[in-house]
């Protein structure tokens, strides 16, 4: 049977989309994107048949990057605009962030009480030297209008081997929308706060379980970057795929999801 869903704005901030009526709340924060619709049509599809796995035991709220950010926004300052958000309409819950949606979970989870447990997946305290050159490119890109190589770009990033990248980076290269101004300056905005990103001295301060999951060659968070993130936290666990990058989540989907729920579950209880 497919999952419940429900699509909206939070506070008319915040576009999500629910999946599951059941069980207590997961938000799960998404990576990096050059446009933050609302989740419909074949995003919802996705992120339904994605996540199925999680929404049996939880509710789950994916929620998207607010629009019309200030320039210099942080990723603390997004963190504190989820914060402001997600804490009376939700209660407590965990907390899910995926690569730069981690890196705001990571301040959420530091600041916000309601948050009662924390997983990260590919995402560290800091950005690696080679996640910082690519970063660079797609602001370079985004300055000269460069829409198809740019979504490309940022497709090929998300999954691992050079075929599947050629894939993902003609397939979107070809198929994204032209952004808006106001897209263009959220997403040049939400590059230079991952690029200023940095929580290693901060995650001691940690209260709640942890887990950390990644890939060994992930250009952004490399192993060496996974383990000390991990290392900074006083309760985490550690999960590193040794042959995959920074497209953990999509080739291993189901081993993140199992060892997910099994972390949510022991924590729990």
């Amino acid at each position: 049977m497919a999952p419940v869903t429900e699509v909206g704005v939070l506070r008319d901030r915040l576009p999500y989309l629910r999946i599951g009526r059941s069980g207590p709340p997961l938000v799960v924060l998404p990576g990096l994107a050059l446009t933050e619709p609302v989740p419909r049509g074949l995003l919802r599809t996705a992120y339904a048949r994605g996540f199925r796995r999680l929404a049996d035991d939880h509710t789950l709220y994916i929620v998207h990057r607010p629009h019309g950010l200030p320039r210099g926004t942080s990723t603390a300052d997004l963190a504190a605009e989820y914060a402001a958000v997600l804490q009376p309409e939700l209660g407590r819950f965990a907390l899910m962030g995926f690569s730069t949606g981690g890196l705001i979970a990571q301040h959420l989870a530091l600041a916000e009480p309601a948050v009662e447990r924390l997983v990260l997946v590919v995402a560290g305290a800091r950005i690696d030297e080679a996640g910082r050159e690519r970063c660079a490119r797609w602001l370079t890109l985004a300055a000269e209008g460069r829409w198809r190589a740019l979504y490309g770009d940022l497709a090929a990033s998300a999954v691992d081997g050079r075929v599947s990248q050629q894939l993902a980076r003609t397939v979107l290269g070809l198929s994204g929308r032209r952004p808006t101004d106001e897209e263009v300056a959220d997403f040049v905005t939400t590059v230079r706060a991952v690029l200023a990103h940095d929580t290693h001295g901060a995650l001691g301060g940690l209260r709640v379980p942890a887990l950390v999951v990644g890939g060994a060659r992930d250009p952004f968070f490399p192993e060496a970057a996974l383990r000390a993130t991990a290392d900074a936290i006083p309760d985490a666990r550690l999960i590193v795929f040794p042959r995959n990058g920074h497209g953990v989540p999509k080739h291993r989907a189901g081993a993140v999801q199992d060892a997910v729920a099994a972390f949510l579950a022991n924590a729990s209880g």
